[in-house]
């Protein structure tokens, strides 16, 4: 076993990265326990809705797709569809909009420290 078989590729650390980065930004933007974003059952509704923000933005910002945000917050694939399309949908309201804006200059700033 060379030196080179112990670097583990890019792409294994990323993914898990950006979601856990995202997954804690929003949990603290809207009062959430970060455990009830990674709960496996819905827990309230206000958790919920911070799981579909998180993951919308995992896939808008990072550019994850829809199966790698999928398996990283142990969600379906259809799941990660609908919070995507719900999210985008709430974009007319002013104050989400706003709200998400900052969330994405957040993530990309750390995006590039990566």
């Amino acid at each position: 076993m060379g030196r080179m078989d112990l670097i583990v590729p890019q792409s294994l650390v990323s993914i898990p990265l950006c979601a856990g980065v995202t997954q804690i930004l929003v949990a603290q933007t809207y009062g959430v326990a970060i455990d009830e974003i990674r709960a496996a059952s819905r827990c309230n509704s206000q958790a919920a809705f911070a799981r579909q923000i998180a993951m919308y933005l995992a896939h808008v910002v990072f550019s994850l797709s829809i199966g790698d945000v999928a398996k990283a917050f142990a969600r379906d694939r259809s799941t990660v569809c609908h919070a995507i399309q719900r999210v985008e949908a709430l974009r007319d309201d002013p104050d989400l909009d706003r709200t998400l804006g900052w969330l994405e200059t957040l993530l990309r700033a750390i995006a590039e420290r990566l």
